[in-house]
């Protein structure tokens, strides 16, 4: 299978690159490239058979040319980096994600997942409760509702043809094992 990782250079791309590669799948990567100089003193990584570097808001529909599966990562990763520009946040996070489901309806690609995030439910507060996949949505921050409504986009576009799932990732922190290589 021929999979899009969008994203692929930043903190989840490198690793979700080397497992679809270890399971036999061709990888396309697509990534702006912000942190691809921000490689490690020791740590390598294994590239994608193709690496496009593009912005997630000018993606095309030749893009997605013979892609079978889209994992979407890419966009501003966290309720800081939101704050300091919603608009961008929206722009990069919901109106991207939103069109890329959109093209990859177009082209025919069935699968679709999307890294939304637990923060869309909210602070925890008081409660010691664990949240599940039913628990309410309370977006407290622009990079939560753009998750929220990205999520809402894409699921407006399911059908029999067109197949969105969401990974609801908690926070991810710390040095990553593996960074994406500058050679590729």
């Amino acid at each position: 299978m021929r999979l899009l990782i969008t994203g692929n250079t930043g903190f989840i791309g490198p690793i979700m690159t080397r497992l679809a590669k270890s399971q036999g799948h061709e990888v396309v990567g697509l990534d702006v490239g912000y942190f691809s100089d921000c490689i490690p003193e020791g740590m390598s990584d294994i590239p994608p058979d193709r690496q496009i570097w593009r912005d997630i808001r000018d993606v095309t529909a030749g893009d997605l040319d013979g892609i079978d599966a889209i994992i979407h990562l890419a966009g501003l990763s966290n309720d800081p980096m939101g704050a300091l520009n919603a608009q961008l946040t929206y722009d990069i996070n919901l109106d991207s994600t939103v069109r890329l489901g959109e093209l990859a309806k177009s082209a025919g690609i069935q699968r679709f997942v999307f890294a939304s995030s637990c923060s869309i439910y909210g602070a925890a507060g008081d409660s010691d409760a664990a949240l599940d996949e039913t628990a309410p949505f309370n977006p407290v921050s622009a990079y939560a509702v753009s998750k929220v409504r990205s999520e809402e986009g894409l699921s407006a576009l399911a059908d029999e043809r067109f197949s969105p799932v969401f990974m609801r990732n908690a926070t991810a922190y710390g040095v990553s094992p593996v960074r994406a290589s500058t050679s590729w």
